[in-house]
Parts: C-alpha cells; structure tokens; sequence
C-alpha cells in the first residue's frame, strides 16, 4: 500500500526533524519544508496526502499560507501547529478551514492519530461510499479513557505490521468486527476487498473448499475461487477460527508460511492478503481440548489485541449514548431523543452484559419507540431501572457533572477530535486536555 505523504512546514529545524523522525516510524513518508514559499513550491510539484503546518512564520504566516494552500487545493487536509500564545490563531485556522490544531509542545502519538484521522476524512469519494451503518461502527472508537488510547495505538502498530495474521480478542459485542474494518481500511483502503466468514457456520465438508477453492475435477467441474483468492489485496477476517477441521487449520498455517494456495489454483503466485482473526472463546482451553493447533495458536498470538469490555470503560459509556442518539436518529429518520442525568447515571450503573452492541441497540429501541422524547430512568428497561445507584451528589458534584457533561456532548459532536472539541467551547486544546484529566475522562 503506498504510504500516506506528509509535508510538514515549520521554520524550527529541529522541530521539523523531530516530527519527521516519529513519523517516518509510523510508516509515514514525510516532505520538509522551512518556510510558507518554500511550501507553496513544494506544492506546485509534489502532491502530498495531508500538511502539518506552523501558525507563527517570519515573512508570510501560517494563516497566510492556509489561504492561498486552500485557493489552489482546497481538499488537500491541513494540521496546523501552534505554540500556547498562538492559539486563537489556530481556532481562526480552523474556521478558514483547517481540519484541526495542535498546541506545542504537543505528544507525537496525539499528531499520529490526528494524521490518520485527517487523511481519512477526505479520501476520495468518502462521503458518497460512507453508509450510516457504517458511521455508527466509526463511533464505536470514540472515547476518552486510557483503554480506548491505548487501543487507538495498539491500532497504529499494527497497520505498519507485515505479519501474516492478527487476532482480535474479546467478549462478544465489544466491536471486534468494527476493529478488523478499520485496521482493513487504513491498510488497504476502503475500495480494497474484505472478505468475512464465520468459521463455525460451516460444515466440516465445506470448510476447505469455502476458504481454500477447488481444483477442476475429473469430469470437467470448473474451479472453484476460495475466499482466500477473493481476499487477494485486501482483508480476509475469520471469526471463530478455532471452529475449523484439523485439516483446514494445516492447510492454514502452510498459507500463512508460504503466502500461497495450489499451482492449479492461483499458479503458484504469492497472495498479498492480511488475515484477521477473532475469537471469544478461551483458546489455551481450545488447546487442551485438541481442537486448535499449537502452531496456528502461536502464529494468531504474535500479535493480539484484546479489546475492552464496555464496564471498564466507565468513562466512555457517557460520549458513546450521546453519539449513538444523534447517529441512530439520523440513520432510522426519528427525532433525536435526549437523555436525562438520572438516565445517563444508570448507564454508567449497569455492567452492560453486551457491550457496545447493546448499548448501541438500546438507544435505537428508545429512539424508535419516543423520537424525541426526554428519556428517564422511567422509560428503562427493568433491568437498569433496578440498579441500585449512588447516594444523592453535593452541589459541587452535580456543578461538576454538568460541565462533564458539556465536554462530552462537545467531544461527541467532534466526534472524538479534541482540537474541533475544544473550538466548540471555547477554550484551548490545552485547556481542554486539564479539563479532560480534572473531571477524570483522560
């Protein structure tokens, strides 16, 4: 996959060869430039994915710079940099159409995430592929704890891994399969093939053929395109599978060494296919009960990523409800439902058994059944309206809960982006990172 091109623009020489150098080792490919003419002309003859420009420049600005980038490739995304006393700077910046802003000194995972984030945004033809299904899966990253942070870096790794095979673990519902179409569309893109299957639908006779194709036969059957092929250039993501014969799993590992299927079937080439795993199950008892080989255990093992449950993620249960009311408004046509305080704290109450799903789920069943209608405690179903809940707060408390509330309803409509986040409140990124750590979001 071509790598993503970042020109980044700023008179710090250093800076610049800082940011450059983490970059790079993210996987980006990186274009230097010292000041906003050198920039302009860089443009005229490169064509980079995304800018990472400073505010504060001798002789033209970064302001400047922003306009007439803007008047010449106005799809082109835009970062740009700031110090502390340059903030306002980057919020106009913002308003003439950057895509967001960092305040220096500013942590290299934050600029990866945003790099990646931005680019996405505007690939080509991004809005008319996006479904809103689609966007609610999208929403399902959002959060602010430390767990979904470090999941969002688990993440990056992992799309400038080469490995063969990645696994995805995790209690049903917490959003594997979301987790498996992001990795696929930052490595591959959206256009790529993504092949799923769950293994334990099959039956033991159509498990080989289903994944692997078939041969032609003796009586002149054609052959038979296996999953794997169709895959080629793309994703190929397997849910359950441990559920496969022994034979099957062989066969497996023998793809996942060599990178090939049969001569007759693909002539012997090497297929680009990353392949994504996924499982609920215990797979160390899977081993005990001899029904998943320990060299395809280790080889799914090499690189894991576990995904959080929904109820140690306490801190995003808040940002999630708001973003699914407003998302499975739009995607069903009801009107937006609003959630109460004493509604909300019962969400945070209940250990949610189903995860996002049925969070997700929940919020779709009360929008059906009230468009827009306050919901509380009233309209739950029993099994949160029985939750036993905390004792009434103090004054400060629920003066402290209104201001979180106001950051999280800010951060969903950002959806996650704490640069456009804090421009909806009117403080700085700054700002809002103490706020974030203060009312115990970060």
């Amino acid at each position: 996959m071509k790598a993503i091109r970042i020109l980044i623009v700023d008179d710090e020489v250093k800076l610049v060869r800082s940011i450059s150098f983490a970059l790079g080792q993210a996987g980006f490919e990186c274009l230097l430039s010292y000041s906003g003419a050198q920039a302009l002309s860089v443009l005229e003859t490169e064509r980079p994915d995304l800018v990472l420009l400073d505010v504060k420049m001798p002789v033209a600005s970064g302001l400047d710079v922003l306009k007439e980038l803007k008047s010449v490739q106005p799809d082109l995304p835009v970062i740009m940099m700031s110090a502390l006393d340059a903030t306002q700077d980057a919020v106009r910046a913002v308003k003439l159409g950057a895509f967001d802003y960092l305040s220096k000194p500013f942590d290299m995972d934050d600029l990866i995430q945003l790099a990646g984030e931005a680019v996405a945004s505007t690939s080509p033809g991004k809005e008319e592929r996006v479904h809103d299904d689609q966007r609610l899966d999208e929403s399902l990253l959002l959060g602010s704890s430390k767990l979904v942070d470090d999941l969002r870096a688990q993440l990056d790794r992992l799309v400038g891994s080469h490995a063969p095979c990645v696994l995805l673990q995790g209690e049903v519902g917490v959003g594997k399969a979301v987790v498996a179409r992001e990795l696929h569309r930052r490595k591959h893109g959206s256009d790529a093939p993504m092949v799923e299957l769950n293994c334990a639908t099959l039956a033991s006779d159509q498990a080989e053929a289903e994944l692997f194709g078939q041969k032609p036969n003796q009586n002149g059957g054609l052959p038979r395109r296996g999953l794997i092929e169709i895959a080629d250039g793309g994703t190929l993501f397997l849910h359950e599978v441990e559920s496969l014969p022994m034979s099957v799993q062989t066969r497996l590992m023998v793809f996942f060494e060599t990178g090939r299927l049969h001569p007759q079937l693909t002539g012997g080439r090497a297929l680009d296919v990353q392949v994504i795993v996924s499982t609920h199950t215990d797979l160390i008892e899977a081993l005990r009960n001899n029904v998943l080989r320990h060299d395809l255990y280790l080889m799914m093992t090499a690189l894991p990523l576990t995904l959080p449950p929904l109820r140690e993620r306490g801190k995003d249960i808040e940002l999630l409800a708001l973003r699914f009311v407003s998302d499975v408004a739009r995607r069903t046509g009801q009107r937006q439902i609003r959630l109460s305080r004493a509604c909300l704290d019962r969400f945070l109450a209940y250990p949610w058994p189903g995860n996002v799903r049925e969070l997700k789920n929940l919020i779709e069943r009360l929008t059906v059944l009230n468009p827009g209608v306050t919901i509380d405690e009233d309209a739950l179903p029993d099994a949160l309206r029985g939750l036993a809940l905390p004792q009434p707060q103090s004054i400060e408390d629920q003066m402290r809960d209104v201001e979180r509330d106001l950051v999280l309803d800010a951060l969903a409509q950002a959806r996650g982006r704490k640069g456009i986040a804090a421009e909806k409140l009117g403080i700085s990124r700054h700002a809002l990172k103490r706020k974030l750590q203060r009312l115990g979001l970060q």
